[in-house]
């Protein structure tokens, strides 16, 4: 009996080992497994040609070496291991940039044993590249060249940088114009103050449009009054305002001539009854009231509607404008009363 259990106790020992190698089994790495003869082939990769980096020179020393090889009339084997040692692409750096040309094209005519055709696609490819290089080597040169010919002519004389001013200019213009966007968008949050601002504007342009008329009115009336001063002379004759006239004149002050001038030919005219003695018109109001005088009293004296015009002209000239008096117009003011009948000697 206990040779029987010592049989069961080996029986269970060898089924435990069993199971233990078994589970052992299935955990075992790759390369365990090949220690043991379990070995899995790996699949066959498939290794393309480097594709090295070329310049101008190289690409196009490797293209005539292509066309070279192409134009002996490579047998078929020659053809397959030029296809074969051709890249994916051709990778290119150029000064302008990088670029990179399939090889597809040709690898499908070599693949077709056609190497004339693979040699026409290379010789094409190879002319493309050469113009291009030589197009972009005498662009600049020749753009340089022109636009300096353009630039030369004179509606471009003026063409320059901006100057300090200008750009100081347009900084302020710009700021000033930020300053107006905040001002508008201040506005836009706060509608009664815009409203206030706007009326506040427009008073302010009926304010200076009225200014502005009043002034314009006032020099008007100014033009076409006299000053009180100059009613002081009434009982002046006009030998007297000649005497006045020639002492301005001797002292240089033509403007104070011109005037005293006009006043002696007023006065003459008041004389003769062409004009009343009324110290309160106007020199216009004078000339028209010459115009007006009958042609028959004034038979006998010389015609004054063209020489109190001359002489009135030069006074709102020189006395009202301010305009600068010369002695050349003083001489045609004598020359003007005297056509009015004063005797000047």
């Amino acid at each position: 009996m206990q040779r029987g259990s010592t049989q069961i106790f080996m029986g269970r020992l060898l089924l435990s080992c069993a199971a233990f190698l078994w589970l052992v089994s299935g955990w075992m790495v790759p390369e365990a497994q090949m220690a043991f003869g379990q070995t899995h082939p790996s699949p066959a990769r498939i290794v393309e040609p480097a594709s090295p980096a070329y310049d101008f020179a190289s690409f196009t020393a490797e293209l005539h070496r292509i066309s070279g090889v192409l134009g002996k009339h490579p047998p078929k084997d020659a053809m397959v291991a030029l296809r074969d040692s051709l890249p994916k692409r051709w990778a290119v750096t150029t000064p302008e940039g990088a670029y990179a040309i399939s090889t597809q094209p040709l690898r499908n005519q070599l693949t077709a044993l056609s190497a004339e055709k693979a040699k026409l696609w290379v010789d094409s490819l190879t002319e493309e590249i050469e113009a291009s290089s030589k197009a972009s080597g005498a662009a600049p040169s020749s753009a340089r060249a022109k636009l300096d010919g353009i630039l030369a002519r004179k509606e471009f004389a003026a063409v320059r940088p901006p100057s300090q001013w200008e750009l100081l200019r347009q900084r302020i213009e710009a700021w000033l114009l930020s300053l107006l966007e905040n001002l508008f968008r201040a506005i836009g949050r706060h509608p009664i103050g815009g409203q206030i601002l706007f009326w506040a504007i427009v008073g302010g342009g009926v304010l200076a449009i009225a200014v502005w008329l009043f002034r314009f009115l006032a020099s008007r009336d100014r033009l076409a009054t006299l000053p009180a001063s100059e009613l002081a002379g009434v009982s002046r004759s006009w030998q007297e305002w000649l005497r006045n006239a020639r002492e301005a004149a001797n002292r240089g002050d033509f403007r104070e001539a011109v005037h005293s001038t006009y006043w002696a030919g007023i006065v003459r005219l008041e004389d003769t009854g062409v004009v009343p003695r009324d110290r309160t018109k106007t020199p216009r109001e004078y000339l028209r009231l010459a115009a007006e005088t009958a042609a028959g009293a004034m038979a006998s004296a010389p015609a004054p509607q063209k020489p109190l015009a001359d002489l009135t002209s030069r006074l709102e000239r020189v006395w009202y404008a301010r305009r600068e008096a010369r002695a050349e117009d003083f001489q045609e003011s004598l020359r003007q009363l005297e056509a009015l009948g004063c005797q000047l000697d």
